[in-house]
């Protein structure tokens, strides 16, 4: 037996090494990832078994996401060899995703332990694209799962970063709540303009603020926010005004 996991993202299509930013904060990665229904598989492949799967040693195409296995021989054309993603068939690729790299045959190329949380949405995205797709017939054993179909140390420490990822963006969007982002705009004859309206950012509020830098432990440069005057619980030491823009200002004029 091994897991099929209920992905419910919404109708999102991403390209190999493309990270919207979008998904940072709409989703849990956790509930994601960690929401299954047990089905009875085919199987348990091995590495050896999968590399078989690629329409030339046997007529059917298999790849695996994440450990998890998918017969994409309906999807030929994309996956036979020629074909685009053709590097994906007969085993787990899936830091390729991400990074682009078709070329990988090391025995990292299922790693994705070091990726970033925006990484890892999107590697649950493509998973999620392929369940909707294609059938899962299985799992692979070896750095996800075991040979009897049980999870790895590996996936449970995947399952703590992702609950961490989730954390952060909770962080993030509470923080943008509080802080929204400015629009900004460039132009040789103005340089860099930020300003605020009700809806910069994307969220929708009842003030409007004024732009300020707000400079986060970590990070080199400041980002424009949005600040809200009459919100007395702000903590000024790290939101700085702009040079030459006064206090009160919804607009400000950037010349570098």
């Amino acid at each position: 037996m091994s897991l099929k996991y209920l992905l419910s993202f919404r109708n999102i299509i991403i390209p190999v090494a493309v990270i919207v930013c979008a998904i940072l904060y709409h989703e849990d990665l956790t509930l994601y990832f960690n929401t299954f229904k047990t089905e009875v598989k085919t199987g348990v492949y091995s590495e050896q078994e999968l590399a078989q799967f690629n329409g030339i040693e046997k007529s059917n195409l298999y790849l695996a996401v994440l450990g998890v296995v998918f017969d994409v021989t309906k999807g030929k054309k994309y996956y036979e060899k020629g074909s685009g993603y053709h590097y994906f068939v007969g085993k787990d690729g899936s830091r390729a995703l991400v990074t682009g790299d078709f070329k990988d045959e090391s025995q990292d190329k299922d790693h994705v332990m070091d990726l970033s949380c925006n990484e890892l949405s999107t590697v649950l995205h493509w998973r999620n694209t392929f369940e909707k797709k294609y059938d899962e017939i299985g799992i692979l054993s070896g750095r996800f799962y075991d040979n009897n179909g049980d999870e790895t140390a590996y996936t449970r420490e995947l399952k703590n970063k992702l609950k961490q990822c989730d954390l952060e963006k909770a962080n993030t969007k509470e923080e943008n709540l509080k802080y929204p982002p400015c629009n900004i705009a460039w132009s040789e004859a103005e340089g860099t303009k930020v300003w605020c309206t009700t809806s910069s950012g994307g969220i929708r509020r009842s003030w409007t603020g004024v732009p300020r830098q707000l400079y986060s432990p970590g990070v080199d440069k400041p980002r424009c926010i949005c600040l809200n005057l009459n919100d007395k619980t702000t903590s000024s030491r790290l939101i700085t005004e702009y040079k030459n823009c006064p206090e009160t200002a919804t607009t400000c004029f950037i010349m570098t």
